[in-house]
């Protein structure tokens, strides 16, 4: 049976880190290491409003950062598709949506 390890052993933790130490690191704001955390970090540590972070941390969201920008920022990006159901850009659903939600007053004919 292995020996029993207790919460005062004295083990060396990581260093931790703030969120402003891990933005300027990755030279980010604070609304996108937010976004990142949440898209790569889903259980993050959290004290109170702000987050604490380890290295282990860092390298996990800098690996996504590089890994979403290789399968999007190239030429695979899917810009506009038909009535495929496929993705479209937003632009073109606010515009539809917009045209949907206006109503427009009958034409007057010019004999009136």
């Amino acid at each position: 049976m292995p020996p029993v390890k207790h919460a005062n052993d004295n083990t060396p933790f990581d260093t931790v880190l703030t969120t402003a130490d891990v933005m300027a690191r990755l030279r980010v704001s604070r609304k996108t290491l937010y976004r990142l955390v949440a898209k790569h970090l889903p259980n993050a540590a959290r004290i109170s409003r702000d987050y604490r972070f380890i290295e282990a941390d860092i390298v996990t969201i800098f690996n996504g950062m590089r890994s979403s920008c290789d399968s999007t920022c190239g030429g695979g990006r899917i810009t506009t598709v038909g009535s495929s159901g496929g993705r479209t850009p937003k632009a073109t659903k606010s515009g539809n949506l917009q045209k949907l939600l206006t109503k427009r007053r009958p034409k007057v004919s010019a004999s009136n």
